[in-house]
């Protein structure tokens, strides 16, 4: 998992301009809305690199390898943005109700999607 630093981070009369990321390709985007006390994820993807760009909300994110048993857990919150790379089991623990996009490399085929699970 990487943190990523906004691009582009202005702030003037009109308002605020954060520039997520702008490398990569991506194909799709979704808005996820999650409750307190809820975990989401748990499975990795063999060819996807997702982004996540949270909103609103404190969330624990533990990330460990497809071949190995490290687990690593870190804080993530509003205004932050990560990435998951492939082969990284991902889980979400919603600390507070949470609000979060969601960026794929690659759509989500519904017939062979990569979505895997180990365990």
């Amino acid at each position: 998992m990487k943190f990523i630093v906004p691009y582009k981070n202005e702030k003037d009369s009109r308002g605020l301009f954060k520039g997520l990321i702008n490398s990569g390709t991506w194909e799709e985007i979704n808005f996820i809305e999650t409750e307190a006390g809820i975990t989401r994820g748990g499975h990795y993807h063999k060819d996807t690199v997702e982004l996540f760009f949270i909103l609103d909300g404190d969330i624990e994110v533990t990330i460990s390898k497809t071949n190995s048993i490290e687990r690593q857990k870190y804080p993530v919150s509003s205004g932050q943005i990560i990435l998951i790379e492939p082969n990284e089991i991902h889980f979400f623990r919603c600390l507070t109700r949470c609000r979060w996009i969601n960026v794929l490399s690659k759509k989500i085929d519904e017939i062979d999607p990569d979505f895997h699970r180990e365990f």
